[in-house]
């Protein structure tokens, strides 16, 4: 019986696809099933009962994923504990994390981790989509924002002070709010995910102030500049709109009502523990954003 095989069984029943394996695999659909035909013949035993629409495990292919998953685990743990008993790490480093957090904030953290790690190799992905880690094979996520309740451990690194944002145009063609009060009379630009109401620190003791999105967006940059068009009134990371303020493109509205800070969170798989690799990279992310540019809008998190 070859190991490798077991393996793609394992992805296979994962992602409950032959089509979805091969693509978190990076290899054709046609070796997988040839493998896992082969690994049928091995055991002498029907592991999978395919049809059109779906894949069903036989009561022998169920015994093999349940026997197997976590020996198969604990082998791909293997290097990182060897390597961890290195001087020097090594291995491939998986991690999913928002455009905007990569771009602008990340990207020095990635560029002097991979320098002071020449033998980690780096897979990144930047997307808003929720990976499913355990099924893509992801180590680690960084997102930001509410978390929906999961099987990941969650680990806060950052907490993000944002502010209220909008053109000189636009506040003189609809005038100076005086209190989070007034925004159901303006026009506000809001996120996609959670876009009703914003709530603030100090005021009416906390409760959610109903807003009137005209747009909403999933993009940080793409509300940033609606906000500069003079469309509404944008909610944003403060050091994001640094440049844009400065240039009197952009005005702090509503500055003396504070915004609860927006958290920055590392996800990793519960059913795993935290890799060396993972671990590393966690410690030198909150050691970098202790001497990071936005570090007067951004709260680390200590160690």
């Amino acid at each position: 019986m070859n190991l490798n095989d077991v393996r793609l069984f394992l992805r296979v029943v994962e992602t409950n696809s032959f089509t979805a394996a091969a693509e978190t695999l990076g290899i054709q659909k046609s070796t997988i099933s040839r493998r896992i035909g082969q690994l049928e013949d091995d055991l002498g035993v029907r592991l999978l009962q395919r049809t059109t629409r779906k894949l069903k495990l036989t009561d022998e292919g169920q015994e093999l994923f349940e026997r197997c998953r976590p020996l198969i685990d604990e082998l791909e743990q293997l290097p990182d504990l060897v390597s961890a008993h290195h001087s020097e790490p090594q291995g491939r480093l998986r991690i999913t994390m928002p455009p905007e957090m990569g771009i602008f904030l990340m990207n020095d953290v990635i560029a002097d981790f991979m320098r002071r790690y020449p033998k980690i190799q780096l897979e990144l992905e930047l997307s808003t989509r929720l990976a499913d880690l355990i099924e893509e094979g992801i180590d680690l996520a960084l997102r930001v924002g509410h978390l929906d309740d999961s099987s990941l451990i969650a680990r806060k690194i950052a907490s993000i002070s944002s502010g209220l944002y909008a053109s000189p145009e636009y506040i003189n063609r609809n005038g100076t709010l005086r209190n989070p009060g007034e925004l159901s009379q303006h026009s506000c630009l809001g996120r996609l995910s959670n876009s009703l109401h914003w709530e603030f620190e100090n005021w009416n003791n906390g409760a959610p102030v109903p807003i009137s999105a005209r747009l909403k967006a999933n993009n940080l940059m793409f509300m940033r500049d609606m906000a500069v068009q003079g469309l509404g009134i944008a909610r944003l990371p403060k050091a994001f709109c640094r440049g844009e303020v400065e240039r009197g493109a952009l005005v702090q509205v509503l500055e003396e009502f504070h915004l609860p800070g927006t958290e920055v969170h590392a996800l990793y798989p519960s059913r795993r523990h935290l890799s060396p690799k993972v671990r590393l990279f966690i410690d030198h992310l909150i050691q970098m954003l202790a001497d990071h540019p936005w570090v007067a809008d951004m709260k680390p998190v200590k160690q």
